[in-house]
């Protein structure tokens, strides 16, 4: 493996650790504790990015050079986000139906997106 990408690849996680706090309103309707992952903060704006991250990082490692994904939604992002991080390119495939702003989206984090086909 090239220095570099493996200097990426064996870093850090690209999620962050975050917050889990109790909802004092929904435990006082749930009449238990009632606690919140705070994934919003993620910086690929889901929690998705903990699989999928920890998945472009393995096959990175196992010397996979392009990553192909199938969704237009937080996975997606995720793929998009972790190919960048990687530095190694993806394809997105999505039908031909989708919005405009999800490409723009998934461009923005440097992905290559595919319209193709009527459904998924």
């Amino acid at each position: 493996m090239e220095g570099a990408l493996a200097e990426r690849v064996g870093a850090e996680p690209f999620h962050r650790v975050t917050p889990l706090l109790e909802s004092w309103a929904l435990s006082q309707v749930a009449g238990m504790p009632v606690f919140l992952k705070y994934e919003n903060v993620q910086i690929a704006g889901s929690f998705k990015i903990r699989g999928i991250g920890h998945f472009c990082q393995q096959m990175a490692k196992r010397g996979c050079r392009h990553l192909v994904c199938s969704s237009g939604g937080n996975a997606g992002i995720a793929a998009a986000y972790s190919a960048r991080k990687l530095g190694i390119p993806v394809t997105i495939v999505l039908p031909e139906g989708t919005s405009v702003q999800v490409v723009r989206r998934l461009e923005g984090e440097g992905a290559e997106v595919q319209l193709t086909g009527k459904v998924w």
